[in-house]
């Protein structure tokens, strides 16, 4: 859902009784019954897993499905998971348990929202990266960096807007700090090519502040052609210095990296490795479904 800048984000589960969807008492009944988002009034993507057979015993047997709604613009979702059972005298019976996402309304571009909620968003949203502020750009960099190397990041202002000498964070890398790189991270609104004019000045503020190693980060889609050039220079140059680039597109891959290492929260009986079937039979894993961008996954009408 999107007002001006405001987003929605999951931020927990909810379980209940089908007795209050059948009765409407639920606010989602009548969206869930014409396959809307509640949110959004827009299609619900659906989503199956089949669970093997579980034996209970002598006569007994349990089918278990899994099944899920899920929109593709906010992310809410409906979960539900079928049992049918038959006795020995093949008496049959069927229950299900319902679980529906819980909704925060967030604003994109706000630097009181927590780095753990905007890298989640983004996840899901990488587009929305150009809508957040110069801060956030530098503080999200900063704990992307910091959990993929495993290091330490030094600010070199308290503001993203401050004048900073063409270095904005250090990454000390090490339990003694060893290895210290010199960070600098440039957010692009408009443009999606980082021009090769930046990148030379980051060159040359790494010879000024006496760093020999240093990354540059872009949220910017690539790098010019000479751009990408410039750390074969570099290093070739008489200092010698390594400099590594990262576009806009590596840093959604190393957002994702690190993400697959935090705990999500699931309903009941879903693994983040299970493979889910949408309506023209794809296959996609319960991680990318819960916590990644499914919009490529829309069934036009057919």
């Amino acid at each position: 859902m999107t007002i001006g800048h405001k987003r929605l984000l999951h931020t927990g589960l909810e379980n209940y009784d089908h007795v209050y969807l059948d009765s409407g008492s639920v606010f989602f009944a009548k969206a869930l019954r014409a396959g809307k988002c509640p949110c959004c009034n827009i299609q619900l993507l659906t989503f199956e897993h089949d669970l093997p057979t579980k034996k209970l015993g002598p006569g007994f047997s349990q089918i278990r499905w899994l099944h899920l709604e899920i929109c593709p613009a906010c992310g809410w979702w409906h979960y539900r998971q079928d049992y049918m059972s038959h006795d020995q005298e093949d008496k049959r019976s069927t229950n299900w348990e319902l679980t529906h996402a819980l909704q925060t309304e967030i604003e994109i571009g706000k630097t009181t929202l927590p780095i753990e909620a905007l890298q989640k968003h983004l996840l899901r949203r990488w587009e929305d990266r150009k809508l957040i502020s110069a801060q956030q750009a530098e503080d999200l960099v900063a704990s992307v960096l910091k959990e993929h190397h495993g290091g330490e990041v030094i600010r070199t202002t308290a503001n993203a807007n401050a004048a900073d000498g063409g270095i904005d964070l250090y990454l000390t890398i090490g339990s003694d700090g060893a290895v210290k790189r010199a960070v600098q991270v440039k957010r692009r609104i408009t443009s999606n090519v980082e021009p090769v004019e930046e990148v030379r000045n980051f060159v040359g503020a790494m010879v000024l502040s006496g760093a020999d190693s240093g990354i540059y980060v872009t949220t910017a889609s690539r790098f010019t052609k000479p751009a990408r050039a410039i750390p074969r220079f570099a290093k070739e140059a008489k200092a010698k210095l390594e400099v590594d680039l990262i576009d806009g597109e590596r840093l959604f891959e190393i957002l994702q990296t690190t993400n697959e290492k935090k705990p999500v929260q699931l309903p009941q009986n879903v693994r983040l490795d299970q493979e889910w079937r949408n309506a023209s039979g794809k296959i996609i894993t319960a991680r990318d479904l819960f916590t990644g961008d499914i919009r490529e996954w829309s069934v036009p009408p057919t």
